[in-house]
């Protein structure tokens, strides 16, 4: 007879739930849960660790304003909602292209290679091959609207329903611009061999 094992870690809104209440190690938990999906993410959409870096502190700090207020409703949605709207506000503050061959400010590199964040990860031990790096590059040249569906699918490991729902979007329209994200994927990367 088999035992089940059942995960009795506490569920996000429980671990904010928590913080509200002042057990300030419960944040920490939190940060960890999704520090890697959110910051890659954001990396991925400004295309600068220095930007991804701002934009991950402004988002705890929004969740750590808004602890009080958040109802028991998906933690992970709500979270990612206000990741895409500080998206949205740096880029109206930002409003310029960013190209990936640009040298960034703080390094002497093109921003391309800034794109795989570099805290420890599960794959630091893993080799970069010449196929990861172009499809990094492929991946940058989508346009926004496929990069971002496509990273909260890949990095953020999202379903389509929170997709959609957190850029307010049909589900088709998310399931399409996944579609069209991986077709010209597909072909950028069949182009570059």
């Amino acid at each position: 007879m088999k035992e089940e094992i059942t995960d009795t870690s506490p569920s996000d809104a429980e671990l904010l739930g928590r913080y509200a209440q002042g057990e300030v190690g419960c944040l920490d938990q939190l940060v960890e849960r999704y520090r890697r999906q959110l910051f890659t993410w954001f990396v991925g959409m400004t295309g600068s660790r220095s930007d991804a870096e701002d934009l991950f502190q402004d988002l705890w700090i929004r969740v750590i304003r808004n602890a009080d207020r958040f109802k028991d409703v998906s933690f992970r949605a709500w979270m990612w909602q206000i990741a895409r709207n500080l998206l949205i506000d740096f880029r109206r503050k930002k409003k310029c292209d960013i190209s990936l061959d640009e040298v960034s400010d703080e390094e002497d590199h093109p921003l391309l290679e800034t794109l795989v964040a570099k805290g420890p990860t599960p794959q630091q031990g893993v080799e970069r091959t010449d196929l990861a790096l172009k499809a990094m590059q492929a991946v940058g040249q989508l346009p926004a609207v496929q990069r971002e569906v496509f990273l909260m699918r890949v990095e953020g490991d999202l379903p389509f329903q929170e997709i959609a729902k957190i850029l307010k979007v049909p589900l088709n329209t998310a399931l399409g611009r996944m579609h069209d994200a991986t077709t010209r994927l597909k072909q950028m990367l069949k182009e570059m061999r």
